[in-house]
Parts: C-alpha cells; sequence; structure tokens
C-alpha cells in the first residue's frame, strides 16, 4: 500500500569494485561477501560486480574503467569498496577516482573498518586452530 505522506524512496542502483594483486581466489571471495553483506545492511540491492583481479593498478583497469562510465550514464548510484586502495595505492591516485565517481553521482562507501583475513587463513605457515 502506498502511502500518499511519504514520497517512493528510489531505488539506489549499487556496484562493488574489488582488484585483488596478486590473485589470491579465497580472499577474493571473502571480500566479495563482505561487500554483499555491507549493501545489504546499507538496504542496497546486490551490488553488481565489477573486479580487475590479479591487474596492477600502473597498468589498464578495464573493469574500473566499465564502472566509472556506468556511473557517468547514470546507471549506478552507489559505489561499494574495502577502501580507496582498490583503485591505487597512491592516495592521491585512489582520491581522484573518488572524486571521479563523486563528479558522476556516486556515492563511494568504504566498508567501516578493515576487511580482514577469515580466521582459516594460515598464521605463522600454520593453518588457525591446528597445532604446529
Amino acid at each position: 500500500m502506498d502511502d500518499a505522506r511519504t514520497p517512493a524512496r528510489p531505488l539506489r542502483r549499487s556496484a562493488m569494485y574489488l582488484r585483488c594483486h596478486p590473485y589470491d581466489t579465497r580472499e577474493a571471495q571473502y571480500v566479495r561477501t563482505a561487500m554483499e553483506m555491507l549493501a545489504a545492511r546499507l538496504g542496497l540491492p546486490l551490488p553488481e560486480g565489477y573486479a580487475d583481479h590479479g591487474r596492477s593498478a600502473r597498468g589498464p583497469l578495464p573493469a574500473l574503467e566499465n564502472l566509472v562510465a556506468a556511473a557517468e550514464q547514470g546507471w549506478v548510484d552507489v559505489v561499494l569498496v574495502p577502501g580507496p586502495f582498490v583503485f591505487s595505492l597512491d592516495d592521491r591516485v585512489a582520491a581522484a577516482t573518488v572524486a571521479r565517481l563523486a563528479r558522476a553521482g556516486c556515492e563511494v562507501v568504504e566498508t567501516p573498518g578493515r576487511v580482514v583475513r577469515p580466521a582459516e587463513r594460515v598464521l605463522g605457515g600454520v593453518p588457525a586452530g591446528l597445532p604446529g
């Protein structure tokens, strides 16, 4: 039922950008899941995934360029990232990418706190929870 007193809230279109270099399948999936959970907590639809796994920020990042193009065409309102470092390890380059997305009308949302690796990751050469 539509309440005439409150305008309908437009559905925000979300995307996530991920870049794991060097590529680590398990970590990439873990971060993807964290981004999907963040979207759910924020009441956003399941984000469209853009990933440049295995690519250095010094080379071409085709998925990032596709994401920016989608934002500039109005197809994306919110971009979820584990942190601006996914755009570049150079803070100035990362900030320029965030600004470019903002100029396109996108809100860039960073995961609150640091995304940490799952507990089963190897600690000191021995899987967590197993005797050395």
